[in-house]
């Protein structure tokens, strides 16, 4: 026990306890420099996509709010009683911002080799450039959805959200679904140009049994066993169970979701990973 003291004041031990102090500070100054050169990235996409002059990046907010009211005006003369009695603006809000949000992050195409000459700075790594992408789509389609309810709000088109912590719940879960896919995309579309060819036809395809245009409770019994089988179905179901509260009979799982989240995250990481070596040896 004495060996154990006198080792525990040894010059060597002192000399680690007084470096503990230095090193966790090297890691805050790691990731305080991440952060910089995340939000300098996210700026940079800012300005690539949509330039200084004119709107700038308010037309990353106007661009989404177009698409939502012109779905509106149509959706309010094709359906003048409401969808199964739920006010169509309301629908339509709870339908569009969703998928707009998965369209945005989903769509990453050769983000790598668009940007690659990024990588020849030796603080810039693939994952920044990704997650720049991502959250510049996340915040402008955020504020897009925001400025399009309490619009519709202040005229009288929606009622106050029922349930906004599943609403946010549903929105976060839709982010990370959206993301991981979005990674799976980016890493699938460096490797081959038919695969990359095939992602926007396969969006398409996946927008009619995404939940957007329904509920699972509107369909037969024998497809609802189904269809329920579809992540995307159930982050709908509780971004409006949310949004409608008791109004809906609502079909969803929140572990089914998570684990589809976890499943499309990692292996969006190894794609892009393996995308990044054949990168490196072009």
């Amino acid at each position: 026990m004495a060996f154990a003291f006198f080792r525990f004041l040894s010059p060597s031990r002192a000399a680690e306890m007084a470096d503990a102090p230095s090193h966790a500070f090297g890691l805050r100054a790691r990731i305080a420099n991440q952060f910089r050169v995340v939000r300098a990235l996210m700026i940079r996409n800012i300005m690539a996509k949509y330039g200084r002059g004119n709107l700038g990046f308010l037309w990353l907010v106007v661009e989404p709010m177009f698409l939502v009211s012109g779905v509106i005006v149509l959706w309010s003369y094709t359906h003048a009683d409401g969808a199964h009695g739920i006010p169509v603006a309301a629908f339509v809000v709870s339908g569009y911002m969703p998928l707009t949000l998965w369209r945005h992050l989903s769509n990453a195409v050769r983000v790598m080799s668009m940007n690659y000459g990024l990588l020849y700075h030796r603080r810039i790594t693939v994952f920044d450039i990704v997650i720049a992408r991502a959250l510049t789509e996340v915040i402008g389609v955020s504020a897009a959805g925001l400025v399009v309810y309490f619009l519709l709000f202040s005229v009288g088109l929606v009622d106050w959200i029922a349930e906004p912590s599943l609403v946010l719940l549903g929105w976060v879960l839709m982010i990370w679904f959206s993301f991981g896919a979005g990674c799976i995309v980016t890493g699938v579309s460096e490797k081959s140009e038919v695969l990359e060819n095939l992602i926007q036809p396969i969006q398409y395809l996946l927008i009619p049994l995404s939940g957007c245009f329904y509920m699972v409770s509107w369909l037969p019994k024998a497809v609802q066993d189904y269809i329920v089988l579809v992540p995307l179905v159930n982050i709908y179901e509780l971004f409006r169970h949310g949004f409608f509260g008791g109004a809906v009979v609502v079909h969803y799982s929140i572990p089914y979701i998570i684990f589809f989240c976890v499943v499309l995250t990692a292996l969006g990481f190894w794609s892009i990973a393996s995308s990044r070596k054949k990168l490196t040896g072009r």
